[in-house]
């Protein structure tokens, strides 16, 4: 039988979903698709925190959110996030999963 570390659980497992999400905006360097220039573009990183306080940094949140299975919570948690998030790597403020409210600390 295979492992379902990295997958969130395997079947029958309750998956631990984040309970906050924020949101940073960062410059980076890339190389153009025709010239193969190098270019600097605005990227958003995202981390998540759970229940018991981890925090993971740059992670995808399409797979941290399960964005197949809860598309419209994915959708309000990560437009929230982009809504308040910070710039030139400040890291923006947490909002909730799945509603995408800022929390006032």
């Amino acid at each position: 039988m295979g492992s379902a570390e990295g997958t969130g659980a395997g079947p029958g497992q309750a998956v631990e979903l984040p309970v906050h999400v924020r949101a940073t905006q960062v410059k980076r360097e890339h190389r153009s698709l025709i010239l193969r220039r190098k270019r600097v573009g605005t990227w958003i990183v995202y981390d998540v925190r759970y229940r018991d306080g981890e925090v993971q940094h740059d992670v995808n949140l399409s797979t941290a959110l399960m964005h197949g299975r809860y598309p419209a919570d994915f959708w309000s948690t990560r437009h929230g996030a982009d809504a308040v998030a910070g710039t030139d790597g400040t890291p923006g403020a947490w909002v909730d999963y799945p509603y995408g409210h800022p929390l006032t600390d």
